[in-house]
């Protein structure tokens, strides 16, 4: 794969981002939209059930969690949440089949500080949700269960699973990641590492956000670092805690947002305020190789304000990787650009 993704791609036109010769055989990456929801509406992150349905979660303009068709694209509402409570619905990870969790934010303001409320986790199971024979109306529910408030915390965001029975959750203002036992509801800081700071030593910062998507791979929590745009990641113990300080794995990911590994680790990137996805290989050698862009631009209404990638689970999708957008409603597009959210997709082709 990575002879066929080595070259940086340079995006330039709207829509339309252009490859070097060298590339040009395999790429661009040809983005696919899959559902368009109203305007505005930021999408935040993605989830992918074992039946190859997608989950999304919605972060403005209120707290939901909608189900995708993935080849329909058709959106089902799965759960909202009160708008008065809470900001909007963030990050969302499974840990026994069909059993998922999502966070609730406090409110924050432009700069994602908080301003009030509390963050919490919410159960959603999934296994009791069913859609009637019109493929689109719901027939029964999905179970959804208030778990845990965490009322220090100020924007949780990202979320990764340890294992059935835990899961960390980022502080993406504070820079703190909290493990979850999520069959009691107790939690415990399970690292504060100076990479999951947006800011170091007074430095100033181009966004107030830190460690921001959350993954585990081969004993490793990894991290993206939105402000100071990096991957980096730490091991960690049985209980969680992270047991070292933690190293920078890529670079060049400015606004970095979630990311998702592909099985032979090639890490794919979000970058939310950038308008692009990029990937990155080599990261599991602990140097800090450089991401290339694959698909978007900063000029580019094409993936404007992607938020969030993950693979599908079927053997007719598991090359396909989704991608939750925001309509750049975090950062408008030449300052004044911005549309509607969107469930899409790029083919990967990894022979």
């Amino acid at each position: 794969m990575a002879s066929r993704l080595g070259s940086i791609l340079k995006l330039a036109a709207i829509g339309a981002p252009v490859v070097s010769a060298a590339a040009s055989s395999y790429y661009p990456l040809d983005v696919h939209v899959l559902h368009t929801f109203s305007d505005p509406t930021w999408l935040e992150n993605l989830a992918i059930r074992g039946n190859g349905e997608l989950l999304t979660t919605q972060l403005a303009p209120s707290p939901a969690l909608y189900q995708v068709n993935r080849l329909t694209g058709e959106p089902t509402t799965v759960a909202t949440w009160d708008a008065d409570e809470w900001k909007g619905a963030l990050g969302i990870a499974e840990t026994a089949t069909d059993i998922f969790y999502v966070i609730l934010s406090a409110f924050i303001d432009d700069d994602f500080v908080k301003t009030s409320g509390t963050n919490s986790i919410f159960e959603v199971d999934m296994t009791t949700f069913a859609l009637a024979s019109d493929g689109v109306s719901v027939e029964t529910n999905a179970t959804v269960t208030h778990l845990v408030d965490i009322p220090e915390a100020d924007f949780l965001n990202g979320m990764a699973t340890l294992d059935d029975e835990h899961i960390f959750v980022g502080d993406v203002y504070s820079g703190v990641v909290y493990v979850i036992d999520v069959t009691t509801g107790d939690y415990q800081v399970a690292g504060n590492d100076t990479l999951m700071k947006y800011s170091v030593d007074g430095s100033v910062a181009s966004t107030n956000l830190g460690s921001n998507g959350l993954k585990v791979r081969d004993g490793y929590l990894y991290w993206t670092n939105t402000a100071r745009g990096f991957l980096a990641r730490a091991p960690f113990g049985s209980d969680g805690v992270l047991t070292a300080a933690g190293e920078i794995v890529a670079t060049n990911l400015a606004k970095a947002d979630d990311f998702q590994f592909a099985s032979d680790g090639t890490a794919f990137i979000a970058q939310n305020q950038e308008d692009t996805l990029s990937a990155a290989w080599g990261v599991e050698d602990g140097t800090a190789v450089v991401a290339e862009a694959l698909a978007g631009s900063n000029i580019s209404t094409i993936l404007a304000g992607v938020t969030s990638p993950k693979f599908g689970r079927t053997s007719t999708d598991c090359n396909r990787l989704y991608l939750s957008t925001s309509g750049a409603l975090g950062l408008p597009i030449n300052g004044t650009v911005t549309v509607a959210g969107t469930i899409s997709y790029v083919d990967i082709d990894f022979s």
